[in-house]
């Protein structure tokens, strides 16, 4: 279970909305976040001290707002590297979590994943939650609108049979109190043709009955097998089921074993609308 999160900001839109987000982890078992902001050394040129105190009003706003949802909250406000500082606070304060947020800015422009999330999900070992947010053009207003309602209403969970998909089976069975539907996936991308192209299909589809076997007990379980890229078609699932949350290991088997090292990674990360769970592999 989730009971300890960091949260790094930096006090832009998009930081002030994860915070709406927060309070639905209260059903995971959250009890304590961490409110992180690192003046980046790279940028402060000598104003850091100034930067620091103007940090330290604003994250103080953000900390109450929190503990109002009754969430027990700390603070840090540090001068560093942004990437590896807040690797580092992870490690030091030993959270479950790491939360994210990310903006997209629609299907015309195309959806964006910032450079730090990107950073984080490939160096730490930590879980990491990216939230998604709308950037909806009004004018010359820019408009925000979350996408996290709901998150645990229906889960896609892409496996690919390896040992590391063990671990995330592990953490739904932890969190089936709180998801009401999960949705199994297998991406089957080597057939030759089309005869072992259904004899994989049949195969991949009786595993994925026996891993959702138990938790039909507790949960609606859907199963799903596709051919095709990993990233793409996970993409377009998401859409057409009205998938709330995308949770997937950081390694596996075939190409989604450098989900977050290659384009893969780079591909569902930014081109997905939809919040994802990132659970690390014990390799890693």
């Amino acid at each position: 279970m989730i009971q300890t999160i960091l949260i790094p900001t930096d006090f832009t839109i998009e930081s002030e909305k994860l915070l709406s987000c927060i309070a639905e982890l209260k059903n995971t078992g959250l009890k304590k976040a961490i409110l992180l902001h690192v003046v980046d050394i790279f940028k402060s040129q000598g104003l850091a001290p100034m930067f620091e105190e103007n940090a330290k009003k604003k994250i103080a706003e953000y900390k109450q707002l929190l503990e109002e949802m009754g969430i027990d909250t700390v603070t840090h406000v540090v001068e560093g590297d942004v990437n590896k500082t807040i690797i580092k606070v992870a490690d030091e304060e030993n959270v479950d979590c790491i939360v994210m947020g990310a903006t997209t800015s629609g299907v015309i422009k195309g959806k964006l994943t910032g450079r730090t999330t990107n950073y984080i999900s490939r160096r730490s070992d930590k879980i990491l939650l990216i939230e998604k947010y709308n950037k909806l053009e009004n004018g010359e207003e820019e408009l925000y609108a979350k996408a996290c309602s709901a998150k645990f209403s229906k889960v896609m969970v892409p496996l690919d049979f390896s040992d590391n998909s063990s671990k995330i089976l592990d953490m739904l069975r932890q969190m089936t109190d709180v998801i009401h539907e999960v949705v199994f996936v297998h991406i089957i991308e080597n057939a030759k043709n089309k005869p072992q192209l259904e004899h994989k299909k049949k195969g991949s589809l009786d595993k994925l009955y026996e891993i959702g076997n138990d938790l039909e007990k507790k949960l609606v379980v859907n199963y799903v097998v596709k051919e095709g890229k990993p990233a793409k078609i996970l993409d377009e699932l998401a859409e057409e089921m009205g998938i709330t949350l995308i949770m997937i290991t950081t390694h596996g088997t075939e190409s989604l074993k450098d989900i977050l090292l290659g384009s893969t990674a780079e591909n569902l990360l930014r081109n997905t609308v939809k919040p994802i769970l990132l659970i690390p592999a014990d390799n890693r």
